[in-house]
C-alpha cells in the first residue's frame, strides 16, 4: 500500500501544468477617409470595451493572458501615416505573443473599385454608407504568424425614434461603433472564421444640440410616405393624405397699376413702403394644395416683389423677395385660414448644433465626442414664418438649409419636422395639439416657393 502511495506522489511531482503565454497589443492603427468616426477610440468606455473583448477572445481561442497595459491606439488624419506599417515588437521574450490591429473606414464606392469580392458581398457593400475594415495579425513568441485575418463591416442606417441633424460623414453612434469593432475583432481572431463581409444595420446618428433633444422624451415619431407630390402618414391610428398641387402666380400691382382689387390695405401699404411701386411688379406666388381625406382645398399666396433691376442669377432668387409684414395668406376655399409674415436669415442667439458631438437623437446619455476641439454651430433660420392660423398665433422656423423645421402654436413647440423639399418624418411634441392645424402648418411650411 505504501509503495502505491509513493508511486502516486512521484507521478504528481512529475506533472507540470502548461504555463499560459501572455499577449501584448503592439498597435491599433486607425484611419477614416470619410470623417471623424475613429475619434471614438479616444473615449475611455470604448477603449475599455475593446480591451475586455480582446481579453476574452484571446483567452478562449488561444489560451493567452491579456496584458493590462493601455491600448496603443493611433488615429491617423491622412493616409500618409499608414505607409509605415512594419511590425515592431516591444519585447523579445519568447513567452509573449503579439497582436497588431488595424481599423480603417472607406467610402463604399471607392472600396469597390478593384475589389475581388463575391457578388453577394459586393451587393451588400454597394448599398452601404460606410465600410469599416477590421484586421488582426497574431504572432507568437517565436515571431511566427498564428492568425492573420481581415473582415469588413458594411454599415447602413435604419430609422429610429431619434430626431435631429444627421451628419453626412458619420454613420455610427459611439455605442454602435464599439459594437461593430467588438464583433469584427471576434470574427477576425476566430481561426475557424470564413465570413469576410458583415452586413450591419445601425441606428441613425445625429449631431448634438441644445434645443431639440430635450423634447423627445414624451414625443412620438411619425414617418411620412411620399409618392410624387402626395404625403401620407398615420397619427393616433388615423390616416392622413396631403397633396401639393400647381405652382402659379397672380398679378397684384403691375407697371404702376393695381390689378388685384381684393388686395388688403396692409398689402398696398407694404407695396408702397418698398419705394419701388413705380418700377417693380408685385405678384402673389400661388401654391395649390389639398387635404384629400377631409376634402379641403387650400391656396397659399405669398406676396413678392419682382425687381426689373434685380441681379438675381436664378428664378429662385428672383421670386424670393417677399414683402414684409403679415401679408401672406393661406385660404381654404375663399376663407382666410392663416395670415403670416416671412423673415429670412434670422440668427437665433440661443440655439446651437454641436458638430463635435454625436447622439442617438433620443437621450443625452448617448452624447459622444468626435473631436478634441469644440465646434458649436449657431442656428440661423432659412426663414421664419409668424402669424395667425384659425385665430391662434403660430411660428414656423426652418433651418439647416431647410432640412429641419420647428412648429409653434401660441409660443409652445408642438412639432419638429425633418425633410428639405417634403416632410420625411416628424415628432409630435404636444400630443394635445390640434391635428387639423398641424396639417395646415405642414402645408404652409412645405409650399415650394419657400425653398
Amino acid at each position: 500500500m505504501k509503495r502505491l502511495m509513493y508511486l502516486c506522489l512521484l507521478l504528481l511531482v512529475g506533472f507540470r501544468v502548461p504555463a499560459q503565454n501572455k499577449v501584448i497589443v503592439e498597435s491599433i492603427r486607425s484611419f477614416s477617409m470619410l470623417g471623424p468616426t475613429m475619434n471614438y477610440l479616444e473615449d475611455t468606455s470604448v477603449r475599455s470595451s475593446i480591451s475586455a473583448k480582446l481579453s476574452a477572445i484571446l483567452n478562449k481561442n488561444y489560451n493567452l493572458v491579456f496584458s493590462s497595459t493601455p491600448l496603443p491606439i493611433r488615429i491617423f488624419t491622412n493616409s500618409d501615416g499608414l505607409k509605415n506599417n512594419t511590425a515592431q515588437f516591444s519585447t523579445s521574450d519568447t513567452s509573449t505573443w503579439h497582436l497588431f490591429v488595424e481599423l480603417y473606414e472607406y467610402d463604399p464606392i471607392s472600396f469597390l473599385t478593384g475589389s475581388a469580392l463575391e457578388a453577394p458581398d459586393t451587393a451588400i457593400i454597394a448599398s452601404a454608407s460606410s465600410m469599416i475594415q477590421i484586421s488582426c495579425m497574431l504572432i507568437n513568441g517565436l515571431q511566427e504568424i498564428v492568425n492573420n485575418q481581415t473582415v469588413y463591416a458594411a454599415i447602413s442606417n435604419t430609422e429610429t425614434v431619434g430626431v435631429g441633424i444627421r451628419p453626412k460623414n458619420i454613420f455610427l453612434t459611439k455605442k454602435s461603433f464599439a459594437s461593430v469593432v467588438q464583433v469584427g475583432l471576434q470574427m477576425a481572431l476566430d481561426p475557424n472564421n470564413e465570413k469576410i463581409v458583415l452586413d450591419i444595420k445601425a441606428p441613425n446618428v445625429f449631431y448634438g444640440d441644445n434645443f431639440m433633444m430635450g423634447h423627445l422624451k414624451n414625443g412620438s415619431k411619425i414617418l411620412v410616405n411620399k409618392v410624387k407630390d402626395t404625403w401620407s402618414y398615420t397619427i393616433v391610428g388615423k390616416q392622413e393624405l396631403l397633396r401639393m398641387g400647381e405652382q402659379l402666380f397672380d398679378e397684384i400691382w403691375v407697371k404702376r397699376k393695381l390689378v388685384d382689387s381684393t388686395s388688403s390695405p396692409l398689402l398696398l401699404k407694404k407695396i408702397k413702403e418698398t419705394g419701388n411701386a413705380a418700377s417693380s411688379d408685385f405678384i402673389y406666388l400661388r401654391q395649390e394644395c389639398r387635404d384629400a381625406y377631409q376634402d379641403k382645398n387650400y391656396t397659399i399666396k405669398i406676396a413678392t416683389e419682382i425687381d426689373p433691376y434685380s441681379t438675381a442669377s436664378s428664378e429662385k432668387e428672383l421670386f424670393s423677395n417677399y414683402l414684409l409684414g403679415e401679408v401672406h395668406l393661406m385660404l381654404e376655399g375663399k376663407d382666410t385660414a392663416a395670415i403670416f409674415s416671412i423673415t429670412k436669415n434670422k440668427v437665433d442667439p440661443y440655439k446651437r448644433i454641436y458638430l463635435d458631438e454625436t447622439t442617438n437623437g433620443m437621450d443625452s446619455s448617448s452624447i459622444a465626442k468626435v473631436s478634441k476641439k469644440e465646434f458649436p454651430f449657431q442656428v440661423t433660420y432659412d426663414y421664419q414664418l409668424t402669424g395667425k392660423i384659425r385665430g391662434e398665433r403660430f411660428t414656423i422656423q426652418s433651418f439647416w438649409n431647410h432640412e429641419m423645421k420647428e412648429m409653434y402654436l401660441n409660443n409652445k413647440l408642438i412639432g419638429i419636422v425633418k425633410g428639405k423639399t417634403d416632410p420625411e418624418n416628424f415628432i409630435i411634441v404636444d400630443e394635445s395639439s390640434n391635428a387639423s392645424i398641424m396639417k395646415e402648418l405642414l402645408l404652409i411650411a412645405y409650399n415650394k416657393f419657400l425653398l
